[in-house]
């Protein structure tokens, strides 16, 4: 019998940053938190810091943008959580083009 290998993502926690507009959002993959950060500080505009998103090492990669853009589009119901997944997905789908 196969292992079903698609992913459980659901949205935990999040929050806006009081630095005029970062956001923080924390991910439940399978059991596992996964905590991710959007660079939108005032202090950060117009800087190759902004709309930079961070996980638990810093600057994500390529590859682990490309997974959280999959794993963002996997979760079923955003629901209250909607606006803040619609705009990480919005980020990452921006800096695939890089």
């Amino acid at each position: 019998m196969a292992e079903n290998t698609v992913p459980t993502v659901i949205v935990t926690d999040g929050a806006a940053a009081a630095d005029g507009g970062s956001l923080w959002i924390r991910l439940d993959v399978n059991g596992q938190a996964r905590n991710y950060g959007l660079d939108r500080a005032l202090a950060s505009r117009g800087t190759p810091r902004y709309n930079i998103i961070s996980g638990a090492h810093g600057p994500l990669s390529k590859g682990e943008r490309k997974e959280l853009l999959a794993l963002l589009r996997s979760i079923a119901d955003p629901a209250m959580w909607a606006g803040m997944v619609g705009t990480f997905v919005q980020v990452l789908q921006a800096s695939d083009g890089e």
